[in-house]
This record gives C-alpha cells, sequence and structure tokens, in this order.
C-alpha cells in the first residue's frame, strides 16, 4: 500500500509540473527536461547496482572535456560537433571501463578518468574563452530554457532509448555488480553488459551536456539510483523508479527555479539531497 501511495505520489508531481511547463512556459522546456529525467534517473539505479557511481560522478568531466575540445574542433576547423564530441567523450570512458577490464580498481580509474578529463576541459574551456567561442557556458549550466525542437526531441529520444536499455539488462547488471566473480565463472559475458553500459553512460552524457548542463547531469546519475534501490524491491521496478525520480524532480526542480528565479539543476539537486536525507534520517 505504501508503495502504491508512493508511485502516485510521483506520477502526480511529474504530471503536474509538467502540465505546468508545458502550458504556460514551453512544452519545449518541458520534453527536454522530460527526456534528461527520464534518462538519468533509470540509469542511475544500473550504475549503483553495477557499483559504478564513482564512474558515474566522473563521467560528466569526460562530457565536459569532450564537449569543449569538440567546440573549439568545430570553430576551428568546421568538423561536425556532435561526432566529435560522442567520439571524444566515449574513448575517455572507454579507457577507464579498459582499466577496469584490465583488473585496475574501479575508483582508481574513475579517479584517473575524472583528473585528465578536468585538466583536458579546463584547458580547452580556457582557449575557447580567450578565442571568443560563443555557447561555451551552456556546456557548464546547460540551458533547457533555449532548448529548440531539435534538442527537445533529442533528450525525449535519448531518455526512451536509455529506460529501454536499462529495463532490458538490469537483472543481468544486478547480478554482476553483486558477485561479479560468481558472473564470469558462471560464463556470463561481463565485458560485454560493461561495454554497453560504458557506450550509454557515454551517449548520455556527452549527447546531452548542452541541453541540461555539467551539473545537472551529476544531480540524475548519482542520487535517483540511491533513493529508488532503498525505496523499490527488484531489479527492474528500480528502474521504473529511478526514471520516475529523475523525471519528477528535474520537472519540479524547473518549476520552482522559474518561480524563484535561480538555476533549475541547483533546485533539483537541493531537492534530490533533501529528499535522500529524508530517507537516510527514517531508517
Amino acid at each position: 500500500m505504501r508503495i502504491n501511495m508512493y508511485y502516485t505520489a510521483l506520477v502526480a508531481v511529474s504530471l503536474t509540473s509538467g502540465y505546468i511547463v508545458a502550458s504556460k512556459y514551453s512544452p519545449l522546456w518541458a520534453a527536454a527536461m522530460i527526456g534528461a529525467g527520464l534518462g538519468y534517473g533509470a540509469l542511475s539505479p544500473v550504475l549503483h547496482a553495477r557499483r559504478l557511481l564513482f564512474l558515474a560522478g566522473a563521467s560528466p568531466h569526460a562530457a565536459l572535456a569532450a564537449a569543449s575540445i569538440a567546440t573549439i574542433a568545430a570553430y576551428k576547423f568546421s568538423v561536425d560537433y556532435s561526432i566529435a564530441s560522442l567520439m571524444i567523450g566515449a574513448l575517455l570512458i572507454y579507457i577507464a571501463g579498459y582499466m577496469n577490464y584490465r583488473g585496475v580498481d574501479p575508483d582508481v580509474s574513475a579517479s584517473i578518468l575524472a583528473s585528465l578529463s578536468s585538466a583536458l576541459g579546463v584547458l580547452a574551456l580556457y582557449y575557447a574563452f580567450n578565442m571568443g567561442v560563443s555557447g561555451v557556458s551552456a556546456i557548464i549550466v546547460g540551458d533547457p530554457l533555449l532548448a529548440s525542437n531539435e534538442d527537445a526531441l533529442i533528450a525525449l529520444g535519448f531518455g526512451v532509448f536509455i529506460i529501454f536499455v536499462s529495463l532490458v539488462g538490469a537483472l543481468e547488471y544486478m547480478y554482476v555488480g553483486l558477485d561479479p566473480e560468481d558472473a564470469r565463472l558462471s560464463g556470463a559475458r561481463v565485458w560485454f553488459y560493461d561495454l554497453i553500459l560504458y557506450t550509454i553512460l557515454a551517449v548520455a552524457t556527452v549527447g546531452m551536456i548542452r541541453i541540461v548542463g555539467f551539473i545537472l547531469e551529476h544531480v540524475l546519475l548519482l542520487l535517483p539510483g540511491a533513493i529508488a534501490v532503498a525505496v523499490s524491491r527488484g531489479a527492474r521496478l528500480s528502474v521504473i523508479s529511478g526514471g520516475f525520480i529523475g523525471l519528477s524532480t528535474s520537472l519540479l526542480g524547473l518549476v520552482i527555479g522559474i518561480y524563484v528565479d535561480a538555476p533549475p539543476p541547483a533546485i533539483t539537486g537541493l531537492i534530490l539531497v533533501l529528499w535522500y536525507s529524508m530517507l537516510w534520517y527514517k531508517r
């Protein structure tokens, strides 16, 4: 009964906030935040189950570096920004994944990824600012309020794709996360599942960073999973719960941010931290 009330409340908050944003402001804003909230929220419990939260926290740094370098490359050499940023971001995350595959501690590989990406990102942003490249600040803060039709469709597409893949592989990722050695001995293709997860993480972070920003990616990748695992039973149910948590808090953060004239990513982060703190307090 309590679980049913919980999901009813999540759906109610999502529908109400989505209606307010779409009807009073712009359906494009609502679409961008719905896609981001669903996708990142659904991916978060998978990363939590696979025990890759540190990598999840480092991946937006890789996206920031990739987007910054690709922005300069597009400005100087007229290369396609989207392709360049995705290739660079995927390469950085694959490097960390390969280190994990070769036996390096996942926390160490994630630390290396965060350090390397931060250094590259800061260098690229410095040169981009000096060159007068436009749109650099949106990489850090994100600006869903300036989402175009294309941005809204991309965000929705990412959200649907990520939640679908997360649901399909939820049981396998939970099994590998609980006992990776037994999974390998039983013949499970752990490397294959991890390759898919790293690819989704790269696509989600690099592909969406200009729409939602560096800060919101951190928030929605890390906390919905921790909350979903605490309130849900079962792998797939935690993915669904994470998707609704990301969806409701991102839309609510957008509504509150507009009303109080504050950055929506910051409001969303505060809502999620408060939510998790209340759960932790009740334990």
